[in-house]
């Protein structure tokens, strides 16, 4: 009896150990098409019996994604060949289906290592498709690149970044780390940084960051990568306390690198807006330290105090912003409106009560007009059509100043204002 009863046992435990795969799985992996195996996979799989059997499920997904990737790969090697040889024969690319196949294929096979990778009912590891996934994958990135690109040529912005985003997230995922690992991927970064940008195209500001962050480690990228994120971040600001946390972010920027015009050009902005005028100014102290001709400190201190009515030393501040960017027409307008501005108070002062400016003060006061109308005029010859300054109501009264309503000259300036 006791026998009797030791086989009966090791057949309960021969029958638990050699069970068969459940009924959902079965149905599974019956499936003919992909479609038909992820709507099972999506509807039944809670009803799978294990880790390993949800391992299964998704590497049948894997499995079905890839006949129709190697189908259209086929056309595609077959084509060059075709090309080689000059036949003039062509065998059509389903390039939709391909990428969307080759989609559905990482999808799956990132879903199955997650469940290959759980421990079985004895607590051991034992993957068991992770080798065969990732020799399928692993010379399939590149052709995540040409996805990207092609439904950037589309103008689907989505799938652009749904794309290149695969293909860098497949750098370090443990599917295919250690096979990628290999080569060196020269193009990890730039394609970082395009999913960044058709990131902020398809409004996932998370992702913008996340692959600005990845860019920004190589230092071809690095700046563009970060003037993005910088940009974004901006955009994102809702309360004070978001705004000075990002002020906190620039300040330790250009801490670490102060000759980034981009990011000090951010840090002047949010000082700005935000009226920190003693940090706004001891920023300029700093970046004037390392950088005496720096554009954008004497731009900024020029508009301050042209806002501030201290023309003269506005004059001053725009006069040396002028000697990097002896062409920029905004601050040739800016001088010439400041000029302006003097003549005209000087005229007031002068003419008094009386109404009337003395022919000796006004002698004084006509080459400061004079210089106003050569500063406006090459603003005009610079912008002609006012993308950048608007030059034409102060030209037309420099005109009407020096020579009258009825001067040819001030007609023409006055119709530049309408």
């Amino acid at each position: 009896m006791k026998k009797m009863m030791i086989v009966a046992l090791m057949a309960i435990s021969a029958s638990t150990a050699f069970a068969g795969d459940s009924p959902a799985l079965k149905q599974i992996l019956k499936a003919k098409s992909y479609d038909e195996a992820a709507s099972l996979v999506s509807s039944s799989l809670g009803q799978l019996a294990s880790s390993a059997e949800k391992a299964s499920a998704y590497n049948k997904l894997v499995e079905l994604a890839m006949q129709k990737v190697s189908k259209e790969t086929d056309a595609m090697a077959q084509n060059e060949q075709e090309a080689i040889l000059k036949t003039g024969k062509t065998h059509p690319v389903d390039s939709v289906g391909f990428y969307t196949a080759l989609g559905n294929a990482f999808e799956a096979a990132f879903e199955c290592e997650k469940y290959d990778q759980m421990p079985n009912e004895k607590g051991k590891v034992k993957p068991k498709f992770h080798d065969s996934n990732s020799q399928k994958l692993v010379n399939m990135r590149n052709h995540l690149i040409n996805g990207g690109i092609y439904y950037q040529e589309k103008g689907d912005y989505p799938k652009a970044y749904k794309y290149l985003a695969a293909y860098v997230d497949s750098h370090d995922a443990d599917l295919l780390k250690e096979a990628v690992a290999k080569t060196p991927d020269e193009n990890l970064y730039n394609i970082a940084y395009y999913a960044a940008v058709y990131a902020y195209q398809s409004k996932d500001m998370k992702g913008v960051k996340k692959y600005c962050d990845i860019a920004m480690k190589d230092e071809k990228f690095a700046q563009q990568a970060n003037n993005l994120k910088l940009a974004v971040e901006a955009e994102g600001l809702k309360t004070h306390e978001d705004s000075l946390n990002y002020v906190k972010e620039l300040e330790e920027q250009f801490a670490g690198d102060p000759k980034n015009d981009n990011v000090f050009g951010s840090l002047v902005s949010m000082y700005s807006s935000m009226r920190m005028n003693d940090a706004l100014n001891a920023l300029f102290d700093k970046k004037l330290a390392i950088d005496p001709e720096n554009f954008v400190v004497w731009a900024v201190k020029g508009q301050n105090a042209m806002q501030d009515q201290k023309l003269d030393e506005a004059v001053e501040f725009f006069k040396k912003a002028l000697k990097t960017q002896p062409d920029n027409a905004q601050v040739l307008t800016y001088i010439g409106a400041c000029q302006l501005d003097r003549a005209a108070e000087a005229e007031n002062r002068a003419a008094g009560k009386t109404g009337r400016v003395p022919k000796e003060a006004m002698d004084q006061i006509k080459p400061i007009f004079e210089e106003a109308l050569g500063y406006l005029t090459k603003a005009k010859e610079l912008d002609p059509t006012r993308q950048k300054a608007n030059w034409a109501y102060p030209l037309y009264r420099c005109y009407y100043q020096l020579y009258g309503a009825d001067d040819p000259r001030t007609q023409a300036a006055e119709a530049d204002t309408k």
